[in-house]
């Protein structure tokens, strides 16, 4: 069904682009309606280092990519005092996911590993200039659980701390087939945010300190399950 939603999407900015808008705003109205029902009826935790939504800011939080729904609610729940900006791909179902966070309350800049990456990673680093805090997936398009460079290196040349975070339901729709897993928020669910410790990255100057600081975060990432 998924793969079907993305196709039907592709084809409708492709060819109709006044249908797919239309369908991009009834689909982020819908689903902001239903995130709001699952933020009403959840009940929230957090564990680790810092309390949601109290993080250092601005900062870059890194999560894992199947953790975003969960967090997603967390912040309709719970919103951090400052601005917070994720980016978004700039794919067809991008597009709906960008208006939903915009609904939430997040600032949105469109890019990822495939097109528009450094671009976006390049807007991040003003906003977190200006003192907002930036939400990325770690491990990107993929695959699963394996840090990227889009964190570290945006933490790194900003010069601000770089917190890791997971983010987990129980029930949850997990979508099996889905390279990363998600799992995504049911009513009345248990959210459980588990933060790591924040850590300065400064300027990293050579290959050899990047994987050191990429492999710390993949492994923190994954010793700190929801």
């Amino acid at each position: 069904m998924t793969r079907a939603l993305d196709g039907a999407f592709a084809a409708a900015r492709k060819y109709l682009p006044p249908i797919h808008w239309a369908l991009v705003a009834i689909s982020a109205v819908v689903l902001f309606l239903y995130v709001r029902l699952v933020a009403v009826t959840a009940r929230l935790s957090t564990k680790g280092s810092a309390s949601w939504p109290d993080l250092p800011a601005p900062s870059v939080i890194a999560l894992w990519h199947r953790d975003a729904p969960s967090l997603l609610v967390a912040f309709a729940k719970r919103r951090p005092p400052g601005r917070t900006t994720i980016m978004i791909a700039r794919d067809p179902r991008g597009d709906y996911l960008a208006l939903l966070c915009r609904l939430v309350g997040l600032g949105v800049v469109r890019g990822d590993s495939e097109k528009g990456g450094w671009e976006a990673l390049r807007q991040l680093a003003h906003e977190l200039n200006a003192g907002a805090s930036v939400l990325l997936t770690a491990d990107g398009g993929g695959p699963a659980r394996v840090a990227r460079a889009g964190a570290i290196a945006l933490a790194s040349a900003a010069d601000v701390p770089l917190v890791p975070l997971t983010a987990d339901c129980h029930p949850a729709i997990e979508e099996r087939h889905k390279w990363d897993a998600a799992r995504n928020p049911v009513p009345f669910c248990s959210l459980l945010i588990k933060t790591g410790p924040a850590r300065r990255l400064n300027f990293l100057q050579d290959l050899t300190s990047f994987e050191e600081a990429r492999a710390w975060l993949e492994k923190t990432l994954n010793t700190l399950p929801g």
